[in-house]
């Protein structure tokens, strides 16, 4: 109780106010002021960074969203913008994955395995490729918006592609199979006896037939029935 008086009568002499004036009270002014500027400079900091990671997942998205109207487009690319667009594809998934924002792994996993739909309807399915940009599109939009709602947005397809996993298309497994097939076996004509059963293509050897005057044996060299054959022979043989 005695200090508690001596301090306040020292404060209030002509000596302890110079003290309370003079480096007290400017001291206590520095030190809250330094105490304000850095949870300014902490909130400018944090919105700085958040503006920077906001500019990151927007072109990351971008990215996306122009590989998936690629893609579904996927069968009538060259093959040096097939390669571009697998590069394309890659640095996106990159850049979300690296991002410090919920959801970035399961927003990234979805989206790969939607442009490989994308890709492999793209040949007989346009209209379906079409239907799955346009979804792709938008869950990206409002993930993007709201980027803790990634379970809501993907966790159910990514769980049910787990259990069942994606199987081609009829039309690839049916372009497979004829890839994959052996060449048919060349068809052989079998030569017999009957001239029925001979190649349409393969003439018959030419055939001689002696006349009846003794003369040189008529050569026939190109196939004819034997009707012919003998009209021509016997009337010779016969006069």
């Amino acid at each position: 109780m005695d200090s508690g008086t001596g301090i306040l009568q020292w404060l209030a002499s002509d000596e302890g106010w110079r003290v309370l004036s003079g480096a007290i009270i400017p001291a206590l002014a520095i030190i809250v002021a330094g105490i304000v500027a850095a949870l300014i400079g902490r909130a400018s900091t944090k919105r700085l960074i958040r503006l920077h990671y906001r500019d990151a997942l927007t072109a990351a998205i971008g990215g996306f969203v122009l590989a998936g109207r690629r893609a579904a487009t996927w069968s009538a690319l060259s093959d040096t913008d097939r390669s571009e667009l697998d590069h394309l594809i890659a640095e996106a998934e990159t850049r979300i994955r690296l991002l410090p924002i919920a959801g970035a792994g399961l927003a990234a996993t979805w989206a790969a395995h939607e442009l490989t739909a994308m890709k492999r309807d793209s040949a007989g399915f346009q209209f379906q490729a079409q239907q799955t940009l346009t979804d792709y599109r938008d869950r990206l939009v409002r993930w993007s918006e709201k980027p803790r709602s990634a379970k809501k947005l993907f966790g159910a397809d990514l769980e049910r592609w787990t259990f069942d996993p994606v199987t081609p298309s009829s039309g690839d497994d049916l372009r497979r199979d004829l890839a994959a097939a052996p060449p048919p076996a060349p068809q052989m004509w079998v030569a017999s006896g009957d001239a029925a059963e001979r190649s349409p293509l393969a003439p018959e050897p030419p055939t001689a037939v002696a006349t009846a005057t003794g003369s040189m044996p008529l050569i026939i060299t190109t196939p004819m029935p034997a009707s012919t054959v003998r009209s021509r022979v016997l009337p010779a043989s016969a006069g």
